[in-house]
């Protein structure tokens, strides 16, 4: 489980320096975050369209079996 992950590499702070190694941590891992959420919604809007073209489609239709396939 991530969340029980978490609490072992990351127990409460109890020093100035300890804040700051979570602070590192953090900044060096959110870019790539920003990148993965960025790619996730980009595939969520994707499907969304899909879904939208796949409505209008006659179910059955060599169409709706194309984009059903997609």
């Amino acid at each position: 489980n991530d969340l029980n992950f978490s609490i072992r590499k990351y127990p409460a702070i109890v020093s100035l320096e300890q804040r700051q190694c979570y602070s590192d941590d953090f900044n060096a891992e959110y870019e790539i975050y920003l990148n993965l959420h960025g790619q996730i919604d980009k595939m969520k809007k994707r499907f969304k369209e899909l879904k939208e073209l796949l409505r209008w489609q006659v179910p059955g239709s060599k169409a709706h079996q194309v984009k059903k396939e997609k």
